[in-house]
């Protein structure tokens, strides 16, 4: 029984010292809790910001007044953002975006979780990312204006 413990404690030291493993732990837990807060939310609000009044910020823009707001209507929308996500590269930490967008991810009026988009810093691309910064998606700009334009047609 001590030998088995110790083969499972060094074990667990082993695969949390190896820098890949660790990364393919984060990237397992950030994927599930984003597609839990997703999954788990009733209504998606976009906040679309002036990006030369919110010049280089890259979180706490809402205390600026936005200058267009989006919302889901309905299960379908929420199922689509998840659709926007397909292909999209998983990076870790980000450094410095600039926020263009606030997306508001709610469960009735309770708020799950806050997420930020540059749309800036890549020519064809958009970062959402987490407000700690902690990690981010990277998808094509071009679907992230096509659901924008999805919700906001009501």
């Amino acid at each position: 029984m001590k030998k088995f413990f110790l083969l499972i404690l060094f074990s667990a030291l082993t695969i949390s010292c190896n820098k890949k493993t660790q990364n393919y732990i984060d990237d397992i837990w950030h994927n599930f809790e984003f597609n839990s807060v997703v999954s788990n939310s009733t209504q998606i609000v976009i906040e679309a910001y002036d990006s030369t009044a919110t010049y280089r910020r890259s979180s706490n823009i809402e205390s600026f007044n936005s200058i267009k707001e989006f919302k889901t209507n309905n299960t379908q929308q929420i199922e689509d953002f998840k659709g926007i996500f397909a292909n999209a590269e998983k990076t870790g930490y980000c450094c410095c975006p600039t926020s263009c967008y606030s997306i508001h991810f709610l469960n009735q009026k309770e708020q799950l979780a806050l997420f930020y988009v540059d749309t800036l810093q890549i020519k064809d691309k958009v970062r959402i990312y987490e407000g700690s910064f902690q990690y981010s998606y990277i998808i094509e700009k071009e679907k992230w204006m096509n659901y924008l334009n999805e919700i906001d047609e009501k």
